[in-house]
């Protein structure tokens, strides 16, 4: 059987697929400990909420959930 794609383009394919499959050879190791990440996002939900350094108004927190409560019909 012969091969009727563009000579250019099967070169390509060729290329890009063998970097591919030499890219997947390799195992990726994991960059966020699922554990560790579950206890700062835990931490930073209890935390207190502080006022930007740069001093601009900021509603309260959670404002925005109690208004959209409100709005419920």
């Amino acid at each position: 059987m012969t091969d009727r794609r563009d000579p250019a383009q099967a070169r390509l394919d060729d290329l890009l697929g063998a970097w591919r499959r030499e890219i997947e050879e390799v195992p990726v190791p994991p960059l966020v400990d699922p554990a560790r990440a579950v206890d700062v996002v835990l931490a930073a939900t209890r935390s207190r909420v502080h006022a930007p350094p740069d001093g601009a108004c900021t509603r309260p927190r959670d404002s925005g959930l109690r208004d959209a409560q409100k709005n419920v019909f």
